[in-house]
């Protein structure tokens, strides 16, 4: 898997512009706020300190902001941009704030939130484990951690055997998707991190008649194609008239399983040794903003 957003800064401002496009488009569908409102709602934390890992441009934030409702909530996130449009989409609330940071390197203090939550990014991390170890370390004990993120291996269009729709979602998945299988392999990676595994719940996820999300997804996996040299212009053209072709006609249909995790640092598994804690005090500074590869790919997408 290729994920152009390896090198999220070096990105020129349309791929910036296009990613942030499609999160405020995904957090506005009814489906996903129906599904948001669900696994969100089921966090119950009073007075909550969270930390919003990869929180984009602050799109999901606003949900998390009305379902959660934490009383302090730090975003980080490795893109600058990002994290510009989200301070300016929350100027005036005192409640949140946002920095520069890394899922593996937050730059947040030691044992000083009650929650963290990564929604849509363990599916581009190149480093889960990193990422994990960085949760346990800012999570106070009995803090709780949450991922939410797509099994993109179930990202489907098709309408028939060798649907060329098909080929679409694929070119999505190789240039957009770092880890499709992730949200399959976390309950182990999370169990040997140290975590106590509270639950995984499906959240089934379907269009026909307003794809708008799906859309955004598939232009933008089969532009970044086109970029890569896979394919041409002309293919990235007749993917997307025939995308619309079918909403239209009333015969287009995407799906795929979202599933999110809930996970608590327990008491019991400080003495496993599993997961390395860094010294108190250490807490890691953020990215430096540069064209370099950062420990993982993007925040709050695809």
């Amino acid at each position: 898997m290729t994920d152009l957003l390896t090198h999220i800064e070096t990105q020129p401002p349309e791929v910036l512009d296009a990613i942030a496009r499609s999160m405020n488009v995904r957090a506005a569908e009814p489906a996903m706020q129906s599904i948001c409102a669900r696994y969100m709602g089921e966090i119950v934390i009073r007075g909550a300190n969270a930390l919003e890992v990869g929180c984009g441009n602050g799109a999901a934030t606003k949900l998390l902001m009305q379902h959660v409702k934490p009383a302090r909530l730090v975003g980080v996130d490795p893109c600058s941009l990002f994290v510009n449009m989200a301070s300016e989409a929350f100027k005036g609330e005192p409640r949140v704030s946002f920095a520069l940071g890394d899922a593996a390197s937050t730059g947040q203090p030691d044992a000083s939130f009650d929650l963290v939550i990564a929604h849509t990014v363990y599916s581009h991390l190149v480093d889960p484990k990193s990422a994990l170890t960085e949760a346990w370390r800012v999570l106070k004990p009995g803090g709780q951690l949450v991922i939410f993120d797509g099994d993109f291996a179930t990202l489907a269009m098709a309408l028939f055997d060798d649907d060329p729709m098909q080929s679409a979602v694929d070119a999505v998945l190789r240039n957009l998707v770092h880890a499709p299988y992730i949200m399959r392999q976390l309950p182990a990676l999370v169990s040997a991190a140290g975590f106590r595994v509270e639950s995984l719940q499906p959240h089934g996820y379907v269009q026909t008649t307003s794809p708008d999300y799906l859309l955004t997804l598939l232009s933008r996996g089969t532009t970044a194609a086109c970029r890569a040299g896979e394919i041409g212009q002309m293919l990235v053209d007749g993917f997307e008239r025939e995308a619309e072709r079918r909403v239209a006609s009333g015969t287009f249909y995407g799906a795929m399983l979202f599933v999110s995790l809930t996970a608590r640092k327990t008491n019991d598994a400080l003495t496993t040794g599993v997961p390395r804690r860094l010294p108190r005090g250490s807490a890691r500074s953020p990215p430096k903003v540069s064209g370099r590869s950062l420990r993982y790919r993007e925040g709050s997408r695809p």
